[in-house]
């Protein structure tokens, strides 16, 4: 039988799942941080997401401070000035792909935008982004650059 690493979970959540819809790195690393200190506190193992999260931003700070809070993410990267966590920005721009790819009905870039933004909505987003956000997105995940405004 195989040895899996720590945290090793195939069916790792998606965003959607995770109850975490804050949308923000710091108030979704802090919530975590409060679960992980919740499960040490009551002497129970930590479950495997958690686990890889965690030793993820061990092994990776490589003994220094800044990069640990960083891969954390209570604190934020050179350069990263947007309010949407990495991976909340990834599953969005995954969707607006697949709406973009897939677009049978001939929508416009405004129209599958609006798609998104009901369906954050549905999903009680506290902070949904605004239009042009969405649109400097989709814009990214057809082509993989950033938009040049």
């Amino acid at each position: 039988m195989a040895t899996l690493p720590y945290g090793f979970d195939a069916t790792f959540p998606y965003l959607n799942d995770d109850g975490l819809h804050d949308c923000t790195t710091e108030e979704e690393a802090w919530a975590r941080l409060e679960e992980v200190q919740s499960y040490l506190a009551n002497c129970r193992p930590l479950p495997p997401e958690l686990a890889h999260w965690l030793g993820e931003a061990i092994r990776h700070s490589k003994k220094n401070r800044n990069e640990f809070v960083q891969r954390l993410g209570i604190a934020r990267r050179t350069g990263e000035r947007g309010r949407y966590s990495r991976r909340f920005k990834e599953f969005w721009k995954e969707k607006l792909w697949h709406l973009g790819t897939y677009n049978g009905s001939g929508r416009s870039v405004d129209q599958i935008v609006k798609v998104i933004q009901d369906e954050m909505s549905d999903q009680e987003i506290a902070e949904i982004p605004t239009r042009e956000t969405l649109q400097d997105w989709f814009a990214e995940a057809m082509t993989g650059n950033q938009r040049i405004r």
